[in-house]
Formats: structure tokens, C-alpha cells, sequence
């Protein structure tokens, strides 16, 4: 008979490991507390360990026409002038959608696996013995337990995962425009005015994906709607975008940071921002919970002991996510907190960092993928 799992979180990483378990043949049950499988949100950006995983299940065929391949990342200062470049190809390779359909597509393939996806179902607890229980005192019992339920997890609370969360002292304003008047094709751009950064992108069929950084302490920068001639000071250049910014809807977030002493508690596992929340500074939100999760289901389907298992998965997987969260701390602090007084010297230590290619290597490890680590991952089998 088909071990069972249920999975607190209707969102990338509930969907996400929930198809992946289906295809390895469980049996799965899906929580989302929300009354429709929606991605409040704009654009995504999805390096190579997440593209890996979706062309693994098959995923990436559907959703690639809904997005734009980046292959090249150009940087200016405020005034508009030349920095640096990065190329995306080979393992940095980068598609930018709209974080919609890349839920719909996760979803789409949860359903065709076999996943039962139940909406407005609100978990608030977990037992590590195997099983889950909503608002209602109703008891689902299963082999295996994920914990997809976000920065702050309900079910991660509960445990003794000895986690810690906080949000950091940076804003992100997101918007997903219809329209390129402002984007190159296949190319991103990221514009940098002392703490405030800027990046525009293609992200499918006429549409464009911007986000605004700025310090939580800049009360000017962090107004919604965006202030455009407070934005405008700051790029000179872009008076155009901000204009259509400040009609535009905007998602604002802050910077989040989970550090979880451990992933698993007998058979509950954490998985995405419950586990490993981060700053988006390096595009590794959506990969790192998709490529984790592939490993999770890889492995608790080929051994008997669920337990054991998923301490084998953290065992493996585990330092990419550590290290990639280390680095986007590191990155936040850079951006956000260089020194007025030293105001001239970052566009040159940025041109120094961005040539030195170990470092560059270390700091995007996760883009090299499973790859990276020394898990065999078994074939999913193919849909009948």
C-alpha cells in the first residue's frame, strides 16, 4: 500500500513537494488555508537548480512559454552609467515569470500526479509521530508530515526545531507590469543609489518584473504608493518607470531571516521559508525549496525508516541552503549599509568582487544544483 503524506502550505513548496511525492508513487494530501491556490506576489526569478527540478518532473515544458530566458545581467550606478555585467548561461542560467504561473503550473502537476489539493484547510499543529491537525481539533494521520507553511509556521512553532525568525531592516517593493517599454530583451538591468536598488526584467508575453529595495528606515523609499520624485533623486534616469510604479500595485515585503536548528522532528519536515527563509538578494527562494524538496522526496522513497531518512536528507542538502543564507545576509549588508563617508569605493570593490570568480562560485553554489552534493537522486517514474 502507497505510504501517505500530508502537507500543511498550498504554496511553491507545498505544491512543489507534494508532486514530487506523488510521482514517487505516495499518496498525498495537500492543505492550503487560503480559499483558492493563488501566489500573492509579481514576478519570479528561477535560477538553475529550481529549472533543473522542473524539467526533472516535467514541469518546465508548460511553463517556460508563460516567462523570459535572461542572459545577461547588466549593472549601473544612479546616474545611469555602466558597471559591471554577469553572465547567465550554463549553471547561472535565470528564466523571470510571473509567480502565478509558476503556482499554476506546480499545482496543475500536483493534480495530474495524483496530489489531493484541499483549499481553505487551516493547520495549526503537527505531531512528530505522523500527523496534522486543523483549526476544526480534526487529526490527519500520515507517514510523513511537511511543514510548507511559511516564515511563520505554525507547525515549526509548535516543535522543538529550535528555530529562530526575525525580519531584517530592508523593504522590497515588487511589481509586475504589463508592459516592456522599459526592459531589453533577454537582459536584466539593476540599478544601484546608495541603499536603494532598482532591477528590471522581462517576464513573459508583455510583461515586466521590477522590484525596489530600499532600508526599512527610509521612510521616503518605502512609501506606497512609490514617492516619484523622492525615487527620481535617487535615479536620475529612470523618472519614466517610477511614474508608472507609482500607479502600478505593489507588494511590499520585509527581508525575512529563519534560521532552524533542524529540519526534522520525527516525521514532520520543514521545507521553503519554514526551514530556510532568506533575503531574496540572490534569486534562491523558489530554488533552494525546490531543489531541497526534490531531495527530500528522493529520499524518503527509497528507505523504509522515514525518520532516519529525512536526517540522511538534511545531512546532505542542508549546507547549500546555510551557505546561500549566510551569503544574502552578506549581500543585504553590502547594499545596505556601506558607509556614506566610503560612498566612492563601492562601485570599485564591486567591480573587484564581481571578477574574482571563486567567490562568485561560493556565493551561488545552489545554482550548481543537486549536482553539488553527493546524493543519487532515483528517477520519478513517468505519468501513465
Amino acid at each position: 500500500m502507497a505510504r501517505h503524506a500530508e502537507i500543511a502550505g498550498g504554496g511553491i513548496g507545498g505544491l512543489g513537494i507534494g508532486m514530487m511525492l506523488a510521482r514517487y508513487g505516495w499518496s498525498v494530501r495537500i492543505h492550503e488555508r487560503a480559499p483558492a491556490i493563488r501566489e500573492i506576489g509579481a514576478g519570479i526569478s528561477l535560477r538553475n537548480n529550481c529549472i533543473e527540478v522542473l524539467e526533472h518532473f516535467g514541469v518546465f515544458p508548460q511553463l517556460e512559454p508563460f516567462g523570459s530566458k535572461i542572459v545577461i545581467e547588466h549593472h549601473f550606478n544612479r546616474a545611469g552609467r555602466f558597471t559591471q555585467s554577469r553572465d547567465l548561461s550554463g549553471h547561472h542560467r535565470t528564466h523571470v515569470f510571473p509567480r502565478q504561473a509558476l503556482v499554476d503550473a506546480l499545482a496543475s502537476s500536483a493534480r495530474e500526479a495524483g496530489a489531493e489539493i484541499v483549499t481553505g484547510s487551516v493547520i495549526v499543529s503537527a505531531d512528530p509521530a505522523g500527523a496534522i491537525v486543523d483549526e476544526t481539533g480534526k487529526r490527519y494521520e500520515a507517514d510523513l508530515i511537511i511543514a510548507a507553511d511559511g516564515v511563520n509556521s505554525k507547525i515549526r512553532e509548535g516543535l522543538a526545531f529550535g528555530a529562530t525568525r526575525r525580519v531584517l531592516d530592508t523593504f522590497v517593493n515588487r511589481y509586475l507590469l504589463d508592459t516592456q517599454a522599459f526592459t531589453v530583451p533577454n537582459t536584466m538591468h539593476e540599478y544601484w543609489s546608495a541603499d536603494r536598488r532598482v532591477g528590471i526584467m522581462p517576464a513573459g508575453a508583455g510583461k515586466s518584473f521590477v522590484y525596489a529595495v530600499m532600508s526599512a528606515q527610509d521612510r521616503f523609499a518605502s512609501a506606497v504608493p512609490l514617492d516619484t520624485g523622492d525615487w527620481h533623486a535617487s535615479f536620475p534616469t529612470l523618472r519614466d518607470v517610477f511614474e508608472v510604479l507609482s500607479n502600478a500595485e505593489t507588494t511590499q515585503y520585509p527581508y525575512p531571516l529563519v534560521i532552524s536548528e533542524r529540519w526534522s522532528v520525527g516525521k514532520v519536515a520543514l521545507v521553503g521559508d519554514a526551514a530556510h527563509a532568506m533575503p531574496p538578494s540572490l534569486g534562491q527562494g523558489a530554488g533552494l525549496t525546490l531543489m531541497n524538496s526534490h531531495a527530500l522526496a528522493s529520499v524518503v522513497s527509497e528507505a523504509d525508516n522515514v525518520e532516519e531518512s529525512l536526517k540522511r536528507w538534511e545531512r546532505h542538502v542542508r549546507f547549500l541552503s546555510d551557505i546561500t543564507q549566510r551569503w544574502g545576509m552578506r549581500y543585504d549588508r553590502f547594499t545596505r549599509l556601506w558607509p556614506e563617508t566610503l560612498r566612492m569605493l563601492r562601485p570599485f570593490v564591486i567591480r573587484v568582487v564581481g571578477k574574482v570568480g571563486f567567490l562568485n562560485e561560493r556565493m551561488r553554489i545552489a545554482d550548481r544544483g543537486l549536482s553539488a552534493t553527493k546524493l543519487r537522486l532515483r528517477r520519478a517514474p513517468k505519468l501513465s
